[in-house]
């Protein structure tokens, strides 16, 4: 039998039902990067979001995210990273206000200062190291090698061990002294999908460049999964934080480059044959229970045809509610603008013979210019891009709220709607880090 999303929400609370009324330790799967881990008749919950307009409308959940007060029933939700997918400062502070404690792995300054900002109280988590958040219940967390952003938990009673992978593309390097610090892994939650705007939104990349380069990074990030998995040896794989989808093109070449976790399934047993029956395709709605030293997993297939048919489908119902509306008018830069820039890449020590141009699309002409060598901010009117530079061309609406503060440049570069250009066209690594603290 094979699931059909539209009366999907019957499904949901039926399979919730059932998990709740287990007394066994296992996994709920609520969507995209979100579980509900039970351990010890406690319940924790992981990167909850109810909010489903984040990054300006511009992306979809697919299958919806379970909104059911039940799942709020908790001991406690861990929080991975600062992207609006993952974190929803809202709900974070409903939620504490029923004293459920709220964790985060530390080392991420400017996760933790959005969160003070915010006044949302929160327990740091010490990464590498396990840190008990019960008598009897385990975390251990690892931070990206190289970004500033994403970080990785296990947690464990040591009867059931869950890894939450969300987003965070760790190696070897990282991976192989976690497991033999932390031992066995009965569910792992690996991302394998690559989600970005290179090189969909990379001008100087002619139509067939593109799809090259994107079929290339697509099969990267799948063998990235899979060679966590390898490492990790869990009992069971679950293809994770991938149901999301970009509403402003649905047809677009960024969203058919996105593997779906049917996608990966199909991969995975191709070429990590040994493990191939450990890989489950579940979605929303699905979980898994460890029952007399078994884990047993309760989920419905479906048909990649009948996933695709069905998210074209609900992706023009979702565009027609929404209604997004550019706008199309003229936003002056004025002084107060690169003086707020200015004092907040002031704090920047990453002293890089590198600048950033800024423009609206209706504006190419004015350019906010920044200086990462010298933290310098100004007006760029020269027509020639200089070398050693990355251009963002903004559409109106996210520049005018990235102006008045209303989002961070992070949250624009989430929303996918720019392009931008590259001098000379090479990845640079530690420029993230500049949009990600300061910009």
């Amino acid at each position: 039998m094979y699931i059909n999303f539209n009366d999907y929400k019957e499904k949901y609370s039926k399979e919730l039902s059932r998990f709740l009324n287990s007394n066994d330790d296992g996994v709920f799967y609520i969507g995209h990067a979100s579980i509900l881990v039970r351990l010890n008749k406690k319940k924790f919950i992981f990167d909850v979001i109810k909010n489903t307009n984040f990054y300006n409308n511009s992306w979809l959940f697919f299958p919806s995210q379970i909104n059911d007060k039940r799942i709020f029933d908790i001991d406690g939700v861990f929080v991975s990273h600062i992207h609006g997918d993952h974190y929803d400062p809202n709900l974070l502070k409903k939620i504490q206000k029923k004293n459920i404690p709220i964790y985060i792995l530390n080392g991420r300054p400017s996760f933790n200062k959005d969160l003070k900002d915010k006044k949302i109280n929160f327990e740091k988590i010490p990464p590498n190291k396990k840190y008990f958040i019960d008598d009897n219940i385990w975390v251990y967390g690892c931070l990206h090698e190289y970004n500033d952003i994403d970080s990785s938990l296990i947690i464990s009673n040591n009867n059931l061990s869950v890894y939450h992978g969300n987003d965070n593309f760790i190696t070897s390097k990282t991976l192989v002294p976690l497991k033999k610090k932390i031992g066995k892994i009965d569910v792992a939650c690996i991302p394998f999908a690559f989600i970005h705007f290179y090189p969909y939104l990379l001008k100087s990349l002619n139509k067939n460049e593109n799809k090259k380069e994107a079929k290339r990074l697509e099969n990267l990030f799948m063998n990235y999964g899979i060679n966590q998995a390898k490492i990790l040896k869990p009992k069971l794989i679950i293809p994770f934080g991938s149901n999301l989808f970009h509403l402003d093109d649905p047809k677009s070449a960024m969203n058919k480059g996105v593997a779906t976790p049917i996608d990966f399934v199909n991969y995975a047993k191709k070429n990590h044959k040994s493990f191939k029956n450990n890989y489950k395709t579940m979605l929303s709605g699905s979980f898994c229970l460890k029952e007399k030293g078994k884990i047993n997993c309760f989920f419905e297939k479906i048909s990649s045809k009948m996933f695709n048919d069905q998210l074209e489908d609900f992706t023009f119902k979702k565009i027609k509610i929404l209604n997004y509306k550019k706008i199309n008018k003229k936003i002056k830069i004025n002084e107060y603008h690169l003086k707020s820039i200015k004092k907040k890449i002031s704090k920047n020590k990453l002293k890089l013979d590198h600048k950033i141009l800024i423009s609206n699309e209706s504006q190419k002409q004015n350019r906010i210019c920044i200086n990462i060598k010298n933290n310098n901010v100004s007006l760029y009117t020269n027509q020639k891009i200089p070398l050693n530079s990355h251009y963002f061309m903004v559409q109106d609406n996210e520049f005018k709220q990235w102006l008045s503060k209303k989002i961070s440049f992070e949250e624009v570069l989430g929303t996918r709607r720019f392009t931008y250009e590259r001098y000379p066209n090479t990845y640079n690594v530690k420029i993230n880090s500049i949009y990600t603290n300061f910009l």
